[in-house]
């Protein structure tokens, strides 16, 4: 019995290292996100500036918009927004038609769109840095604490092939007031 015991041992040390080496596995970008203020007045513009940093030793192709960097949504970069409760909060007609949420009879005519959309490739050290106009996707009207996270399931073409690695930014809190 205790050979049988030494091997079990043995298979739950090795699982154990292959687990964590797996985790420690490096990701081909960071995602940082931030906010100018983390105190806010209900109804002022929360803008979200998103940080994504190719770290990889090779090239990574993105999405970028000719308009600029604003809707960093449409890019790929979707919100995690929570209250207090940990519940999503209201999205405005633009969140539910940007999520695929849209109500019985709503129609999609005053959504932005991607009307032109380019390809780049970022260098290894290249950073974008693409915005989330917060508030244009969640009513945050209500006074509260809230977090955010941005969720990214990049797309490195190195080799031709996707890797769609998903990767999560870290949490901000927000404070809206009255």
């Amino acid at each position: 019995m205790r050979g049988a015991t030494k091997d079990w041992v043995l298979i739950l040390a090795v699982t154990i290292s292959v687990l964590a080496h797996a985790q420690t596995v490096q990701q081909p970008f960071s995602l940082t996100i931030s906010a100018a203020h983390d105190t806010v007045k209900a109804g002022a513009p929360i803008v979200i500036e998103i940080r994504f940093k190719n770290i990889s030793d090779h090239n990574i192709f993105r999405t970028e918009r000719p308009e600029g960097p604003t809707h960093g949504e449409l890019l790929g970069f979707p919100p995690i927004v929570r209250d207090e409760e940990g519940k999503e909060p209201p999205l405005t007609k633009l969140g539910r038609l940007e999520f695929g949420r849209k109500k019985p009879g709503e129609d999609d005519y005053d959504a932005y769109m991607i009307e032109s959309a380019a390809g780049t490739w970022l260098r290894p050290g290249g950073v974008m840095t693409p915005v989330i106009k917060l508030n244009e996707l969640y009513d945050l009207s209500i006074p509260g604490k809230y977090t955010v996270q941005v969720l990214h399931g990049g797309y490195d073409l190195h080799g031709g092939h996707d890797d769609k690695t998903e990767v999560k930014s870290n949490t901000i809190a927000l404070t809206v007031v009255p």
